[in-house]
């Protein structure tokens, strides 16, 4: 394994520790609450963490990825996740711990050179980026969510000692 896809692998697993903090003690009504009508749930928010990482750690380890394919199945079915029991939740995040290394693993020099370039069949803009570049990205877009559901995670508590 590359340092640069080693060091991917590094983050992917801490944030998904700190994913997995954030739901293990919500009881599962938090994880289908949302702050707002218009807001995503910790459900919502976990299967997308998981699902859009592996899209975008795969692109950035040199495997051959369909955008279109991705928006359409996984991250239109992550969206519309309900219910989902928090066990499954969290053997999810789990299980994309070890699969992120098996990923990650396949990476090598060339595709962190390589252009990583993801085709749009919509109006959502995709950048070119390189593999690193590319690994980054997922990276930081999975940071993203861990923030969320710890946003989530504080609200849902507050407004349980609040009475809210």
């Amino acid at each position: 394994m590359t340092p640069t896809h080693a060091g991917a692998l590094q983050i992917t697993r801490e944030s998904l520790g700190f994913l997995e903090k954030a739901i293990s003690d919500l009881p599962q009504e938090a994880l289908e609450w949302k702050p707002l009508p218009s807001a995503n749930s910790a459900t919502v928010l976990v299967v997308h963490a998981v699902t859009s990482t592996r899209f975008f750690l795969r692109a950035g380890s040199g495997f051959k990825v369909s955008l279109p394919d991705y928006r359409a199945n996984e991250r239109r079915e992550a969206f519309q996740a309900a219910g989902v029991a928090k066990d499954q939740l969290l053997a999810m995040v789990r299980d994309f711990s070890a699969e992120a290394e098996e990923i990650l693993g396949a990476g090598t020099e060339d595709h962190l050179a390589a252009s990583v370039e993801l085709v749009s069949n919509d109006a959502m803009p995709v950048a070119v980026r390189n593999g690193a570049g590319t690994l980054m990205a997922a990276i930081g877009h999975l940071r993203e969510h861990v923030g969320h559901v710890q946003l989530m995670h504080d609200l849902w508590l507050a407004g349980q000692s609040t009475g809210k």
